[in-house]
């Protein structure tokens, strides 16, 4: 059918010609999408919002000729917020680009949208650290696109990692890695017996409802995991600690 209806987030924007921008939408039923949005830069245009940054909206889209065009669109909620706290936006931004090296065409994943939509709330209205919330995004993130990692026991000798025990985030074992398992040829991180058990706790309750500090999520070692999945790098993450 030439013309869709469809939720999506924007993931990014490129201008265009004078007027015009090319997005890259994410769409919980096809995936990423790219789609030419005409004369939204134009001050009166009804499309200004549809073509910005983090815009969550219910889309009309137009397959022509090659190209898929945004004909109408109505706003769920802009985000807005997240422009008004540079920290915020920054996490945003890693939050997006992951999932347009991830998202491709096609390939709905609705789990992986309504992921990024709630982060994206958590960021812009809970008082929640937004590094906590980036580094769950990050770890959710992997366990929905099945790669999850392996928190019970070291992935390389199967020796039990229990509560209070250090550890190492093994980028590409796939999950923890036990202190005697761990050379100088190793590509693994250390984390604290609390990084390991705020992953834990965020795995089974999520991040709104655990109890431990926020200091104790692991950005970065979830950030490089991420990457070796991806195998990409995560430019937006830059400067994030």
């Amino acid at each position: 059918m030439p013309y869709i209806t469809t939720q999506a987030i924007v993931l990014h924007t490129a201008d265009y010609r004078d007027n015009d921008r090319m997005l890259s939408l994410l769409s919980p039923g096809y995936g990423q999408l790219d789609a030419l949005c005409r004369g939204c830069k134009k001050p009166q245009s009804p499309l200004m919002s549809a073509a910005q940054a983090f815009t969550y909206g219910e889309y009309v889209l137009y397959q022509g000729k090659g190209r898929m065009t945004v004909t109408s669109f109505q706003l769920i909620d802009s985000f807005y917020p997240l422009r008004e706290d540079y920290e915020r936006l920054r996490y945003a931004a890693c939050m997006l680009e992951v999932l347009r090296l991830q998202a491709l065409p096609g390939e709905g994943n609705a789990k992986l949208f309504l992921l990024l939509a709630r982060s994206l709330k958590r960021l812009c209205y809970l008082p929640l650290d937004p590094r906590a919330v980036t580094a769950a995004f990050l770890l959710m993130d992997a366990a929905l696109s099945g790669w999850r990692p392996r928190l019970d026991a070291c992935v390389h000798c199967g020796k039990p990692v229990p509560p209070g025990v250090p550890a190492y985030m093994d980028i590409d074992g796939g999950g923890l890695r036990c202190r005697d398992c761990v050379n100088a040829d190793t590509p693994a991180l250390p984390l604290t017996p609390e990084q390991i058990a705020w992953i834990r706790d965020v795995m089974i309750n999520g991040v709104e409802k655990t109890a431990l500090p926020a200091r104790d999520a692991p950005l970065i070692p979830l950030l490089r995991y991420l990457e070796s999945r991806l195998d990409a790098r995560i430019h937006a993450a830059k400067g994030l600690r």
